[in-house]
């Protein structure tokens, strides 16, 4: 009998006398008397277990045999349970790879400030959409794939990640520009082009949106019997700059304050009345910093008399979550 043979058949002997001697290691299950190793993407924490667990969402297990799950990098989310790879964690992701071979990933700050030697390199965005600011003033956007070249890595000052509408959603999900394109069942979505119900609508893709129809975060179709049925994806709501605002200084927020820390009612952006004014940030009466203003978030308001005052945001905390997993009521 073959060496490898005799060895394959001594590790099943030793697995089920394992077993029968009631000692069944972590990281494995019980089957018809034998030991059997975890799947990818499941573990077991405990001896003698009769079951393997799935990973929840936001973690994975790379290896067979894992005793618990790895938790995705910090505020990055898996969209199911059950991940196998560090891969399958969302959230944005930027390279910087000097030409002398330095190499530096960011992804779990909003904003980072940085300082790199002298140098020529490049900056590359895996995912998300990232703002890049230099200390001569210059700012320049990178979004997802896109990659800046020959850049002078002494005058990068700022990376900064965009979170909203693209990793979550804020609202309704009406504005989110995300690519996941599978329904909390697991199920992918069709690409909309073959939505019967829906023939103006032709982005030639099968990403989740929400276009209205009393809808609560985004979705897609799935084949049904007869007609395509919507059913909503795992897209989490954006909880940084709608319950609290990322920079102290309030750019980017796009939560739902309207009042000002003076108690005047905000007016909305789209009228001139009472007060003249030439922003164009929608029809709404949120609290706002169109103009990059230091001091922070304020609106015009309502008063004859008060043009326009500050608004009190708080400022969200570094420890806390970006993204809110827990799903709206369904519909």
């Amino acid at each position: 009998m073959p060496v490898f043979t005799v060895l394959a058949v001594l590790s099943v002997l030793q697995l089920a006398v394992v077993s029968a001697a009631g000692d069944c290691p972590a990281g494995s299950y019980t089957s018809t008397g034998s030991c059997l190793p975890c799947s990818r993407g499941a573990f077991s924490d405990e001896p003698n277990s009769r079951n393997c667990y799935k990973c929840p969402r936001g973690t994975y297990a790379d290896k067979e045999g894992s005793t618990q799950c790895k938790p995705c990098p910090f505020n990055h989310f898996t969209y199911f349970d059950s991940s196998e790879s560090e891969d399958d964690c969302i959230g944005p992701r930027l390279v910087v790879e000097k030409n002398n071979g330095e190499r530096y990933i960011f992804r779990s700050a909003t904003r980072s400030e940085v300082r790199f030697e002298a140098g020529l390199g490049r900056i590359r965005a895996v995912s998300g959409t990232w703002e890049i600011s230099k200390s001569t003033g210059f700012q320049f956007e990178l979004r997802e794939g896109d990659v800046e070249t020959d850049v002078e890595m002494s005058e990068v000052s700022v990376v900064e990640a965009k979170y909203n509408n693209v990793f979550c959603y804020t609202g309704v999900g009406e504005g989110y520009v995300g690519t996941a394109d599978t329904t909390k069942y697991g199920v992918k979505c069709m690409n909309w082009n073959n939505v019967p119900s829906m023939p103006d609508y032709n982005p030639n893709h099968n990403h989740c949106r929400s276009l209205g129809r009393g809808k609560k975060q985004p979705y897609c179709f799935i084949d049904g019997d007869s007609d395509p049925r919507a059913v909503s994806c795992t897209v989490p709501r954006c909880v940084w700059n709608v319950d609290c605002k990322a920079r102290a200084d309030g750019v980017g927020y796009v939560g739902d304050v309207s009042t000002t820390a003076g108690g005047f009612t905000c007016q909305n952006w789209d009228s001139n009345f009472p007060h003249p004014h030439g922003y164009n940030v929608g029809d709404h009466n949120k609290c706002r910093n169109p103009d990059a203003n230091e001091d922070g978030i304020w609106c015009f308001t309502t008063n004859l008399f008060k043009r326009s005052d500050y608004c009190s945001v708080r400022t969200c905390d570094l420890k806390e979550r970006k993204f809110d997993y827990e799903s709206p009521d369904e519909y």
